[in-house]
């Protein structure tokens, strides 16, 4: 792939799969050899899945939509853009991540993606963020907020501040949640400076939140620390975020409960 004068390699192989925890039965819904499947989120009623896709022999991802049996595959977005890290919205819509933007980040030649919705369709894409840099891995909060991370970027060093923002579903009220006056708590060995905090979801029952906290300027696929934060004390106490796990190896968190979780 070609983009802004330089040129990015995707590993092909994609596939989208559905594990049965009881009987650990894996069924393939999509199989891929020359393509890329990522960021999978079920539906509410868990009948679909929507995700970002890019089939083989094309340059770009885009949003996708199957049901949970592996039938009815449609594309949802198109366009000369990646459209990535989608998540269902409690109203109908969805909200994803967007090259649409058309920026590149300050230090390098790299695309930005910023916060975007559309309609269960896929129609009617508007923005939601109007940051010059990258937003990530937005996802619902209980009380209706957007909970996202926001690369802030603006009179302060470029590889610190990846934290947590909110925004409303229409890009209302966009807040810190967690950091953006620190470089973040200290992360087991090695040791990197900032954190790239990422891929965080609500933890069931509590305020807290369940976050991959991923050494300095982030790590490839996401990896970091498994990592509680408790917004309690407000957005600057480092101490409000605990380290669940020994290793800055894990990614895709998932909370069912404060005692349980799942991650990759």
């Amino acid at each position: 792939k070609e983009e802004n004068g330089v040129s990015w390699g995707y590993g092909e192989g994609g596939r989208l799969c559905r594990l049965n925890l009881r009987t650990g039965q894996l069924k393939v819904l999509l199989d891929d050899p020359k393509g890329g499947v990522r960021d999978p989120q079920v539906h509410y009623d868990g009948r679909k899945i929507l995700f970002s896709y890019r089939p083989g022999g094309e340059q770009h991802y885009h949003l996708w939509e199957i049901h949970a049996e592996g039938t009815g595959l449609r594309q949802l977005t198109d366009g000369p853009y990646d459209d990535v890290e989608p998540t269902y919205l409690p109203d109908g819509g969805i909200m994803f991540c967007s090259s649409r933007c058309r920026r590149v980040v300050g230090c390098f030649p790299a695309p930005v993606a910023v916060l975007y919705r559309c309609d269960a369709s896929g129609k009617g894409i508007r923005p939601i963020s109007a940051n010059p840099f990258t937003d990530n891995t937005p996802w619902p909060l209980p009380d209706g907020r957007v909970l996202y991370t926001r690369w802030e970027y603006v009179d302060r060093n470029q590889m610190t501040f990846h934290h947590l923002w909110t925004a409303n579903p229409d890009g209302t009220g966009q807040m810190v949640y967690f950091g953006n006056q620190h470089p973040g708590p200290e992360l087991p060995p090695p040791r990197f400076f900032g954190v790239a905090m990422l891929d965080a979801k609500p933890i069931p029952g509590t305020k807290k939140v369940v976050a991959i906290f991923s050494p300095g300027h982030g790590r490839k696929e996401n990896d970091g620390v498994i990592t509680v934060v408790d917004p309690s004390g407000g957005p600057d106490d480092k101490t409000f975020a605990k380290p669940i796990s020994g290793s800055a190896e894990y990614r895709d968190p998932w909370a069912f409960s404060e005692v349980a979780f799942m991650a990759a």
